[in-house]
């Protein structure tokens, strides 16, 4: 009994020593708190995350756009060359027209897809706030209007501190840019759409007052013209080959604006200088200043609805024909709208091959709204007219007088947060008055003064 009694008080002695150390190793009610591997932060507005061993806030958000898109079709036409036997005029000044690929052959429908990526980092300076965005977008689509494939772009890429912008930004010259849907009305839009390389001061004042001067870079790059893709293009005329071409840039244009913003809406006001450096087909060459002006106006019409609003904007050029706005009307297709009649004659001079140069006054004027129907409907309407007159011409492919106005609307319904659904329609139309010089014993066919067409695009949209 003793050899039992023994044994069992040894066991007995065992287990509380091994429970004391299992206790030991059990957490207290007061043990350490879990580590915080995500911060949460907002810096000048930049709503995000702190990355891990920094004082930087990053925002990761992103837009998918999906896309389907129909559009009338007609007879488009191309230049014919002139006439190598004409006995009086410059040389090559008499023109004319044919017809170009056959609408059977061409796509009325198209699928487009799209999405944006975007990046946003900010963190606090002892002169501010400094901050960087990109985002890009990734597309891929097929048929009418679609970027024929798959690729990518860089949207925008810029940082700002103390007042500075430097990257691909939205220019500071436009006030509204494209409009209210996916294709454009006329305003001069570098917004959005064909934004440049630049770089800008702003200066901030009371009462909603600034004003910034931008030096950007000239260049147009122009992905849909249908003249091409690629297309880069800072104002020479590359729609009649062969009649004159950009020379190095020796400038980049100079711009000055001045915003107001306030609770009954905003007013824009600037202004550009554009250097025109250019050689024709026969090496002579013109370097002289063009300049345009623009102007706008939003007013809040919180008395109708929540967000609703109108804007008017006007634009004038002179030797600076991009900046008019009416260039880049619905996909930039210089007034042959889905490829139909005849391309308007845009460049910032055009040379008649004996050293005299012809100037181009362009301008556009133009309107937007926005009224909302309810909490998740609201409809965009959009309207603009421009015209283009041509001074020291009487040569060449140039229609002295041409006159062009789009319209349309978007409508949206937003059934709930984050997501859209958007019917967009949008027309143009277009005439030219015949050039000067329009030859027809060249011209398989007569001249086409008038051309128009139209679009319809349903798009769903969703955000984060």
């Amino acid at each position: 009994m003793t050899l039992i009694k023994s044994l069992l008080l040894g066991s007995a002695a065992t287990l509380v020593v091994v429970a004391a150390a299992q206790a030991a190793d059990l957490p207290t009610k007061k043990g350490a708190p879990v580590a915080q591997y995500v911060k949460i932060c907002n810096i000048g507005g930049v709503a995000g995350f702190v990355i891990p061993g920094s004082d930087t806030c990053l925002k990761i958000s992103g837009t998918l756009y999906a896309m389907g898109e129909v559009g009338n079709l007609n007879q488009g036409y191309d230049w014919n060359g002139y006439n190598p036997n004409q006995t009086s005029g410059p040389l090559g000044s008499q023109y004319g027209l044919k017809k170009v690929v056959d609408t059977n052959t061409r796509d009325d429908i198209g699928y487009y897809t799209r999405f944006n990526f975007a990046l946003d980092a900010a963190n606090n300076t002892a002169y501010g706030v400094l901050t960087a965005h990109i985002d890009i977008n990734f597309n891929i689509g097929s048929g009418f209007n679609s970027p024929g494939g798959a690729g990518q772009n860089i949207n925008h890429a810029y940082l700002q501190w103390a007042g500075f912008t430097a990257g691909v930004h939205d220019s500071y010259f436009s006030f509204f840019g494209g409009g209210e849907g996916w294709e454009n009305t006329m305003s001069p839009d570098r917004k959005g759409y064909n934004q440049p390389n630049l770089f800008a001061y702003t200066a901030t004042f009371g009462g909603g007052f600034s004003a910034t001067v931008s030096l950007e870079d000239p260049t147009v790059y122009n992905p849909t013209s249908g003249l091409g893709s690629p297309v880069a293009w800072n104002g020479a005329d590359f729609a009649i080959s062969g009649n004159s071409a950009y020379l190095g840039l020796r400038s980049p244009d100079i711009i000055g604006a001045i915003d107001l913003v306030q609770g009954w809406g905003g007013a824009h006001l600037a202004v550009v200088a554009h250097n025109v450096n250019m050689e024709d087909g026969m090496s002579y060459t013109l370097n002289t200043w063009g300049w345009a002006v623009d102007g706008g106006v939003k007013f809040n019409l919180p008395s109708i609805g929540a967000g609703d609003n109108i804007q008017l904007q006007g634009a004038w050029s002179e030797n600076a024909v991009w900046y008019s706005g009416m260039p880049d009307a619905m996909n930039g297709e210089l007034g042959a709208v889905n490829g139909n009649g005849v391309v308007i004659p845009f460049a910032d001079a055009y040379s008649n091959w004996q050293g005299q140069w012809a100037t181009p006054t362009a301008w556009s004027i133009g309107a937007t709204a926005e009224f909302h129907l309810g909490p998740t409907f609201f409809i965009a309407p959009e309207i603009a007219y421009g015209q283009l007159t041509w001074s020291n011409s009487g040569w060449g492919a140039i229609s002295d007088n041409v006159q062009s106005w789009t319209g349309g609307a978007v409508f949206h319904w937003d059934p709930v947060a984050h997501l859209d659904f958007a019917l967009e329609l949008l027309y143009q139309s277009t005439n030219q008055s015949k050039p000067t010089n329009f030859n027809t014993s060249v011209s398989p066919v007569p001249w086409q003064s008038n051309s128009n067409g139209g679009v319809a695009r349903l798009m769903v949209t969703r955000d984060f």
